[in-house]
């Protein structure tokens, strides 16, 4: 399964999967921000599952035609946390490509057991069809989202994360940094072989350690 692939027979299942991915990953970031003291998400909807305050409709479009596109940013006070602040960040903007990849892991489990079990045996085709496809872009777009987030790129979460675990005499080279964020981000997506070297290697590596560790985890049970 290939994101940077376009095909209109999967348009509603990666939509599904993208909504579930995009909705999970923000609620992480501001139910992390409620936790540690700061209401500004809750106070403006943001602390929810329902995918409606999350979505980007203009950002939504463009990743599923695409590997581009974007949910609305979760906003937060670090004022209002608790303890120290710097480690707040840290722990909001890691919260988002965590979930992810605990969904990436979770559809995986889920994947082996229907197989195993030959749930879609003797099911329509459609909706076998349907089902197994939704599945699987479930599992490619969240542990995708896993590695582009933690990207050390502006405004990405990884950027947070580096930026508030490094010393503070770094501030101003950060800040300085950010500006140029975008268009870093921008030539990394659609420069020819940039992407898919940079994010597509590491992606591949997570999609299997994800199967692995899937697989792993339903033979517990099984």
């Amino acid at each position: 399964m290939d994101l940077f692939h376009f095909d209109w027979k999967t348009v509603p299942f990666r939509m599904i999967a993208f909504v579930i991915a995009f909705s999970l990953h923000e609620w992480a970031h501001a139910f992390v921000a409620w936790k540690l003291g700061d209401n500004t998400a809750k106070d403006e909807g943001r602390l929810t599952v329902n995918p409606i305050p999350h979505i980007d409709p203009f950002g939504l479009i463009l990743i599923l035609f695409g590997p581009f596109g974007w949910a609305k940013p979760v906003p937060i006070n670090p004022l209002h946390f608790r303890g120290n602040k710097r480690l707040g960040i840290v722990y909001v903007s890691a919260a988002g490509p965590l979930v992810n990849l605990v969904l990436a892991i979770l559809f995986s489990v889920l994947y082996i057991v229907i197989g195993h079990n030959d749930v879609l045996v003797g099911m329509n085709e459609k909706l076998a069809f349907a089902i197994q496809t939704t599945m699987e872009f479930c599992i490619v777009i969240n542990a995708a989202l896993f590695v582009f987030n933690l990207l050390p790129i502006p405004p990405l979460d990884g950027y947070k994360i580096l930026r508030f675990l490094s010393p503070r005499h770094l501030d101003r080279f950060y800040y300085n940094f950010e500006v140029y964020g975008p268009w870093i981000l921008l030539l990394l997506i659609f420069i020819p072989g940039v992407s898919s070297t940079i994010f597509g290697i590491p992606m591949g590596f997570m999609i299997l350690w994800v199967q692995k560790v899937a697989v792993q985890i339903v033979t517990l049970f099984i």
